[in-house]
């Protein structure tokens, strides 16, 4: 929808002389000047008198819901508002309901620089809302207003990647992420929100807005909210912002060439990087087991032992990342919705499949052939489609850096690279019937096309010409501030995926279990560092002055 607004603008008088300009600027007042006067004057009036013309006249109707609407000419970065809103909503220091941001753009001859004052938008269709695995969110049928419901948020944070203007924010001492609800219970009783009320110049407004109306004009081809700003028709934003004078469409965030790593988030890299390993190292004794005759004793000497307990301890690592872990049970009332709850049942079910499925084809349980076949082939599909749900949750951020035709190649060849080393390295040391070597050279070349997939894919996406700003300011990350970690992660990739399966396919004698378990080790550290830097450069678009 189109929400900057360009009137005619009406030029002023011209001065007779300078004298008279500067006289009569004299004898205009500030807007904080005549804020003060204002309250002087009419000696503090009741809240609704003084600002009833920020507020709707009516509540909202059916089809409507409130939204903010900011003025962008009365705006003067202040900062009033953000305040007004820590004080109000007994804020943490590190927090912030609301921000003002920087817009610069050069228009002609002239720049131009505008303050932004940006807080949730309450849209039309929330990503928060429908990525939150434990259904935290919930948007008011009357008023159209999200809120947060603290009581039941894990402290997962994955609002905070779904949300494209980056507005939940994780409150590390209670474990549970906040936003802006509005003041709704101040709405609700004829108030205004804080920042409202508190800016000086009367910039912030609250409005009405038909909600088949915004979608409509998100359809037929809307915009953004504002230069640089994500696309509207991700989530379907309500605020409003108005300018007689329009913004340059070439306007950029003061802050958007800071090259700052974002939030590692090393208890979900372990996550990724384990469960791919173990899927894979399930997946490969699997497929490794007919060169020998039969899936037993690839399966018994420990492939698919040691790929249960690496899913069991990825699942484990990933409760680290929740600010309230001992709700980690609520995860599953997002089925219907979230991504991150599929990944979780996934890989729940793979867990739980594979342990059993190892304990079944080891001899640890004995049951009826059929039955061990079924519950290993339960496990490998489950495992598959949790690797595919983990592309899926970082996909629908909408961050260049996590498309999916990027990302879920990236999974799948780690999987291959690693599930393969790791049973080569069983096989290679256990005393094999007949075929096994067969079996660890179809294993190796696997490694060895995982490998230079691998590179070559990093290194095109480094390379190549990136027409969107912000996968190119990943690259710059990656290039930049992040380059040692690049350059490291390329080396280990390089040497445990390629160079080291070349060396044990060329030689016969090289051949150990030492040997494939430290090319392993080496892989799987390099791949470490790429899933830190999967989050650290994963830059994506968002409002001007939100902290990245």
């Amino acid at each position: 929808m189109t929400v900057i607004e360009c009137p005619e603008v009406v030029a002023p008088l011209e001065a007779r002389t300078p004298l008279d300009g500067w006289l009569r600027e004299q004898q205009e007042l500030t807007a904080v000047d005549r804020f003060v006067q204002r309250h002087q004057v009419e000696k503090v009036p009741a809240h609704e008198h003084h600002y009833r013309d920020l507020l709707p006249a009516t509540s909202p109707g059916p089809g409507q819901q409130y939204r903010f609407e900011v003025d962008l000419d009365q705006c003067s970065g202040c900062k009033a508002c953000v305040t007004a809103c820590h004080s109000l909503n007994g804020l943490d220091d590190s927090e912030a309901f609301r921000s003002v941001g920087v817009l610069i753009a050069a228009s002609g001859a002239e720049s131009v620089r505008q303050h932004v004052t940006t807080a949730c938008h309450h849209c039309v269709d929330p990503a928060c809302l429908s990525g939150c695995p434990v259904d935290a969110y919930t948007k008011d049928p009357l008023t159209g207003i999200v809120e947060h419901l603290d009581d039941q948020c894990i402290g997962c944070s994955y609002c905070e990647l779904t949300c494209p203007y980056e507005v939940p924010t994780l409150n590390r001492r209670l474990g549970v992420v906040r936003k802006c609800d509005m003041c709704s219970d101040r709405l609700a009783n004829g108030e205004a929100p804080a920042c409202v009320q508190a800016c000086p110049t009367g910039a912030i407004a609250i409005g009405l807005i038909d909600v088949s109306g915004a979608r409509g004009a998100v359809h037929s081809g809307a915009g953004q909210l504002l230069p640089g700003a994500p696309p509207s028709d991700i989530t379907k934003p309500t605020t409003i912002y108005r300018s007689r004078s329009g913004l340059p469409l070439t306007a950029m965030a003061l802050d958007a060439d800071d090259l700052h790593p974002c939030r590692s988030h090393p208890p979900l890299a372990v996550m990724l990087v384990l469960t791919q390993l173990s899927v894979g190292g399930y997946l490969a004794a699997l497929a490794t087991a007919p060169l020998e005759g039969s899936p037993g004793p690839v399966l018994a000497r420990g492939s698919a032992v040691g790929a249960a307990l690496l899913g069991v301890m990825a699942m484990a690592a990933s409760l680290l990342h929740l600010g309230r872990p001992l709700m980690a049970w609520r995860a599953f009332l997002g089925l219907r919705h979230s991504w991150l709850s599929r990944e979780i049942a996934a890989f729940s079910a793979y867990g739980g499949l594979a342990v059993a499925g190892a304990a079944v084809v080891s001899g640890a349980i004995s049951v009826p052939a059929s039955v061990a076949e079924s519950v290993v082939v339960a496990g490998a599909m489950a495992g598959i489609v949790g690797v595919v749900c983990s592309a899926f949750v970082y996909s629908v951020t909408h961050r260049p850096l996590w498309r999916l035709s990027r990302i879920l190649p990236e999974f799948v060849l780690t999987a291959t690279a690693g599930g393969a080393l790791l049973t080569s390295a069983l096989l290679i040391g256990s005393s094999t019937p007949r075929g096994a070597e067969h079996a660890v050279d179809w294993l190796l070349w696997a490694v060895l096309f995982a490998g230079v997939t691998i590179v070559g894919l990093d290194i095109w996406f480094l390379l190549r010409r990136h027409v969107d700003e912000h996968a190119a300011r990943s690259v710059r990350l990656l290039l930049g501030p992040l380059r040692r970690q690049t350059g490291a992660r390329l080396v280990l990739v390089i040497a445990g995926s390629v160079a080291a399966p070349a060396v044990l396919l060329t030689f016969d004698g090289a051949r150990s279990t030492m040997a494939a378990a430290i090319a392993l080790v080496i892989l799987l550290a390099g791949q470490m560092i790429g899933r830190l830097q999967f989050f650290t450069a994963s830059v994506g678009p968002g409002m001007p002055g939100i902290p990245r």
